[in-house]
């Protein structure tokens, strides 16, 4: 899949499921001082008007660049009630839930985001094991599969962001 293709894509798909927000905030998984943290981050400089071809005129959010030689984008279908266990993000990486639902926690915190697919399901995961010692858990409790498509950043690929505050974005309020 040719990397330009699928930002593009990625692009209109955001610009299509959100109503029209001046920014995308997004839950990330980061990490400080070798330890995995959750952070809301707002992504800049948020949603401007599209010129590409078939999305002229909609409002579309540059989310970096994305893949890079020998990187892969993957769909993965978790069944229901997986338990993901304790684990690092496996590359910098966008994960986009399009259905069922993420529960996040770290270990030694009681830090926690509830991630549901669909509109709202977009998160960024940095702790690689390069920067986490523990990672992170991640656990599917829905009652039906969670689809999710995981997406590589590329060379520099952590967009332009501010962070709102420690821990993960809450309900309606990551749309912006």
């Amino acid at each position: 899949m040719h990397p330009i293709s699928f930002l593009s894509f990625f692009s209109v798909f955001l610009s299509l499921s959100l109503a029209a927000p001046n920014t995308l905030n997004i839950t990330v998984i980061n990490a400080q001082n070798n330890h995995s943290t959750l952070e809301c981050w707002a992504i800049e400089p948020g949603f401007q008007t599209s010129s590409t071809a078939g999305t002229s005129g909609t409002q579309a959010l540059n989310l970096g660049p994305i893949g890079g030689p020998g990187t892969n984008a993957s769909y993965t279908v978790l069944p229901p009630g997986f338990d993901g266990g304790r684990h690092n993000a496996p590359a910098r990486q966008w994960v986009i839930f399009l259905t069922g639902l993420a529960h996040i926690t770290l270990p030694n915190s009681t830090a926690e985001a509830w991630v549901p697919g669909g509109k709202y399901g977009v998160i960024l995961a940095l702790d690689t094991a390069g920067v986490s010692i523990l990672g992170h858990v991640t656990r599917y409790p829905s009652t039906g599969e969670t689809v999710a498509v995981q997406v590589p950043l590329g060379e520099g690929g952590v967009p332009g962001h501010v962070v709102l505050y420690e821990g993960g974005c809450v309900g309606e309020e990551v749309s912006g």
